[in-house]
């Protein structure tokens, strides 16, 4: 079973229909329990720091799955 976006429908290695771009990874929130694709979620620089994805539906980190 492979972990695809709720909202495009894309797992990783698919094109999304959401951007038409390749779907790299796939992330899923602590908070509403829903997964993103790295395309249908935000990505958020911190500070110097490795960037961080996050929820649009909570602004929450996601939590890389695939």
């Amino acid at each position: 079973m492979k972990a695809y976006c709720i909202f495009c429908g894309s797992t990783v290695g698919h094109i999304s229909d959401r951007t038409d771009e390749l779907v790299n990874a796939v992330f899923d929130c602590p908070r509403c329990r829903l997964n993103y694709c790295d395309q249908c979620s935000y990505e958020e620089k911190d500070n110097g720091q490795a960037a961080v994805q996050r929820c649009l539906r909570c602004d929450s980190k996601l939590d890389k799955i695939m």
